[in-house]
């Protein structure tokens, strides 16, 4: 597990239906010091000290520090680590480099856009097109950083805590915890739902702090980049009864996230092509862990992240004149609307749909030698594919289909 593995990892929030009875967060300070949310929120500045001193002192701590830090000695690595004082100094001492140097290693060029619509002073509810494990959060907080602006906090499932490094670090670097026990009743699921809901309204409107999201449970595998409208559900628990006035402060930011060559797409489409098959698809042992590692190492090509338009109190108010089922499912379509537009297309998706539907419709977006490229990627999928023991040409289609589909989303 490498030191960006544990700071960057995210979960998309659970999906439930507002609580059948109003729910609202009566904190009226910093949630960093509430005891109610201690079971979920990250530690605060004054706890970092005696979190970076465990996690010096890990035993595991070795394994992590020769891919994260490559070049240094252990020694060094804890020094660096121990000197950080604040999550402030760990994110620019230590994460800020080494995401950089992924960038550098991984990637062809990143670009991004969109930035007028972020203000350092106000907290918003970042909701973002979900490729990756791990890319997706990291690569926005590099953005964010960049431009001198803070940080978002970021939701962890409960079910990757795995090792007390793990934990350590992830609270260290403004983690939200997503309470997701297995077996849990109906109720529980509903008031873990309704106690995240709650920390992550008061720590958008009153601390005026920013959190990452994913638009849906699990990654997109087939390239149709579609938000759950249960997490507006969720989001809506800790609000009352009228729209504008529950989503509203929240300040939803759809984002965007482009990859020329995306992480783990060979994965993506064995996972897929079993799942589609007649026995049931039972994930193997540390499987996430392997999406993960993958998903940083790989490489992507080119890279480009859209913060799309944010959606209005406006927006919201002319949604919420129809009927109140139908507003989570509108505010979800007018974030997909929004993050299609600013989808950016690569030449790959357009070899892509040409490939997949037999056409030389898109010809005058790529040349020969993004051709060759892209082929030479399918033969190294298909080798993939055999030795996984799935039907070569389903999944080969499935891959075509996680680049072919953003073009038709595009309605081109």
């Amino acid at each position: 597990m490498t030191i960006i593995e544990i700071f960057f990892i995210s979960l998309p929030c659970v999906r439930t239906p507002f609580c059948a009875e109003k729910h609202t967060a009566d904190v009226k300070h910093s949630i960093m010091k509430d005891s109610r949310f201690d079971d979920i929120r990250a530690y605060r500045d004054d706890e970092i000290p005696a979190a970076v001193e465990r996690i010096a002192s890990d035993p595991q701590l070795e394994s992590v520090a020769r891919f994260a830090f490559s070049g240094l000695g252990i020694n060094m690595v804890k020094a660096a680590i121990r000197a950080c004082k604040t999550t402030s100094q760990i994110q620019r001492n230590i994460m800020y480099p080494v995401i950089r140097n992924i960038i550098n290693a991984t990637t062809e060029g990143f670009s991004s856009s969109g930035i007028e619509h972020i203000s350092a002073q106000h907290g918003r509810m970042f909701i973002s097109n979900h490729r990756d494990i791990t890319c997706d959060a990291m690569l926005m907080q590099y953005v964010l950083f960049e431009n001198n602006l803070p940080t978002t906090d970021i939701a962890l499932g409960d079910n990757l805590m795995r090792s007390s490094l793990f934990i350590e670090i992830c609270k260290a670097n403004n983690m939200i915890l997503v309470i997701r026990k297995d077996g849990a009743s109906p109720r529980e699921f509903l008031e873990n739902s309704c106690h995240l809901s709650d920390y992550i309204r008061v720590r958008v409107t009153e601390d005026n702090r920013s959190v990452w999201i994913a638009q849906r449970n699990g990654r997109t595998k087939d390239g149709c980049d579609v938000t759950e409208p249960g997490i507006i559900k969720m989001l809506g628990m800790s609000g009352g009864s009228d729209l504008a006035e529950n989503i509203g402060p929240l300040a939803i930011c759809p984002v965007a996230i482009s990859y020329q060559y995306e992480p783990c797409d060979i994965l993506k489409a064995i996972e897929l092509c079993r799942r589609r098959s007649e026995e049931p698809y039972q994930k193997r042992e540390n499987e996430d862990l392997e999406s993960i590692i993958t998903g940083i190492k790989q490489q992507k090509g080119r890279v480009h992240m859209a913060f799309c338009e944010p959606i209005s109190r406006e927006d919201l108010e002319e949604i919420g004149q129809q009927p109140k089922a139908n507003w989570c499912p509108l505010v979800a379509k007018l974030m997909d609307e929004r993050i299609r537009k600013e989808y950016h297309l690569f030449d790959t998706n357009y070899i892509a749909h040409d490939i997949l539907h037999n056409e030389h419709r898109f010809t005058d977006k790529y040349d020969h030698e993004a051709v060759n490229r892209f082929a030479a990627h399918l033969a190294k999928a298909e080798v993939q594919f055999a030795e996984a023991g799935v039907d070569t040409a389903a999944a080969r289609e499935i891959l075509l289909g996680i680049y072919a589909n953003p073009v038709d989303a595009k309605n081109l």
